[in-house]
């Protein structure tokens, strides 16, 4: 019998101990969870956040990553008075710059740029993300686009991409999915408590574009935004997937495209009035209405 009553003293001695260390791994977690949003801000992604050449220039790898201070991340975090704020965003980045594959410089004396996703840690309470365009090549692809000439004198850049019957365009779109869903995951596992955002691009152009304002012809400005528009609903689908928050930019911008050059928030080829210098990215205007999109979406006006 006293074996008997020893036997439940140890097991209830160890029911006891093991209750105590999940309340207090309970309430460490809901400490974490519980710290302001502004406590730790981390921003992620490639060119289009960045802000390339957008004056004033942030210190921040200057080669390549080409960093503005006025980029969106820099305005959110300004906004929300952010307690700690790491702004790893890198011009020509791809989704293995932020997990795998250190960036390399232009110029050989410049240093590379370490993983992006070493910027973030378990008490980071937001992540802000715009990545996957560099891995398709979609500037690059975009560029190809430009026709100085009316039809038939050139070469479309939808015929080429859409040869033989195959959109080669639309399937490195599709592609992309699983690489936005392994940054999300693994930006979970590095912040298990923080508020992850994946943005999309921009309404670069608008239907039909605005040829010869922008040099691309009609089906072939309706072509490239329309894969910035499917990589749009792949960042959303997957977002929704992978416990992250989408954040549209393309609807708002409708008027915004680079077809007005007075109220541009991103440029195609010719740079409006709004000074934004490099092709196919947003400008200063557009840098203050993507961080006041981010802003009403963290408040819950979206």
């Amino acid at each position: 019998m006293s074996t008997v009553v020893s036997f439940f003293r140890r097991r209830g001695l160890a029911v006891v101990a093991a209750l105590g260390t999940l309340l207090a791994t309970s309430s460490a977690v809901a400490s974490a969870a519980e710290e302001p949003l502004n406590s730790e801000y981390v921003a992620l992604g490639d060119s289009f956040a960045a802000g390339p050449l957008l004056l004033p220039q942030d210190g921040y790898h200057l080669d390549p990553c080409f960093q503005s201070s006025v980029d969106y991340a820099h305005l959110v975090a300004k906004a929300l008075n952010a307690k700690t704020f790491r702004d790893v965003t890198c011009s020509s980045a791809t989704t293995d710059n932020i997990l795998t594959t250190p960036q390399k410089p232009y110029l050989p004396t410049s240093p590379s740029v370490p993983l992006q996703i070493g910027a973030v840690t378990p008490s980071t309470t937001l992540v802000t993300i715009s990545i996957g365009a560099n891995d398709l090549g979609l500037a690059t692809l975009a560029l190809t686009c430009l026709n100085v000439l009316p039809e038939p004198h050139g070469t479309s850049c939808k015929d080429t991409e859409t040869a033989g019957g195959v959109d080669q365009g639309a399937e490195a779109v599709a592609a992309e999915a699983p690489r936005l869903a392994n940054v999300l995951d693994v930006v979970h596992q590095k912040a298990p408590h923080a508020r992850i955002l994946i943005t999309s691009y921009a309404n670069y152009i608008q239907p039909g574009g605005c040829y010869p304002l922008q040099p691309v012809w009609a089906r072939d400005a309706d072509y490239i935004q329309g894969l910035v528009n499917q990589l749009g609903q792949v960042t959303k689908t997957v977002a929704a997937q992978h416990n992250a928050e989408y954040v549209d930019f393309i609807a708002p911008g409708v008027g915004h495209d680079g077809c007005h050059l007075t109220q541009n928030w991103v440029n195609v080829v010719v740079p409006g009035t709004t000074l934004g210098i490099v092709p196919l990215h947003p400008t200063w205007l557009g840098e203050q209405n993507f961080a006041r999109i981010v802003e009403e979406h963290l408040a819950g006006a979206n």
